[in-house]
């Protein structure tokens, strides 16, 4: 079984900055300054979002989106709860992953990067089956990132042995993203013949 060591998703989850100084009032610049309190906000959601997207600091980052989640007011619960799952899904939760997945399919059923990073664990968890049909999903629903999910059905269609769809899927991730790497090197285990000619 083939290993993708990232899942990725691009959902910006808000746009607040995440680190604002409160201005101050009534200090002329030329005099120093002691004793000052500054106040900063963090947005949980942001946070959350950057430590999926670089995947540092991840226990912070888990903590961020935990307190995200929670927030009544919360505009992006969908995409937060996949932000979650990619942590937990490199933090080793395998589970805990997959149960937020299936949370932000319930927030949002037409979610395609919700599939597509519910199969990609499903394809490290070696359930074939259920990748595919998650992976399908993803597709059908125009997931971001295609390439990835073209990639990962042929991952599983290879793995199975069905060598043809598997030849098709790599093509068509490089149709979608020509410099994808991956596809590039998995392709280059495959010979074309034409039908009917012996093969060595």
């Amino acid at each position: 079984m083939k290993h993708l060591s990232l899942i990725t998703i691009l959902f910006v989850s808000a746009m607040a900055l995440p680190a604002v100084a409160a201005p101050l009032r009534g200090i002329a610049p030329d005099k120093p300054v002691d004793n000052l309190t500054f106040i900063y906000n963090t947005d949980p959601a942001l946070q959350c979002f950057r430590t999926a997207s670089d995947g540092t600091d991840l226990k912070d980052g888990l903590e961020h989106c935990n307190i995200a989640v929670l927030d009544p007011m919360m505009s992006y619960r969908a995409e937060t709860f996949v932000n979650r799952g990619i942590i937990r899904y490199d933090m080793g939760d395998h589970a805990g992953a997959l149960n937020d997945f299936s949370n932000a399919l319930q927030y949002n059923p037409a979610l395609g990067d919700a599939y597509l990073n519910q199969a990609l664990v499903l394809v490290a968890e070696k359930r074939p089956a259920e990748a595919m049909a998650a992976v399908n999903q993803g597709i059908a629903l125009g997931a971001t990132n295609l390439q990835l999910a073209y990639y990962s059905r042929a991952m599983v269609a290879d793995d199975a042995g069905h060598y043809a769809q598997a030849y098709r899927d790599y093509r068509q991730a490089l149709r979608i993203k020509p410099d994808y790497a991956p596809a590039q090197r998995q392709l280059e285990r495959f010979k074309v013949v034409p039908k009917g000619t012996a093969t060595q």
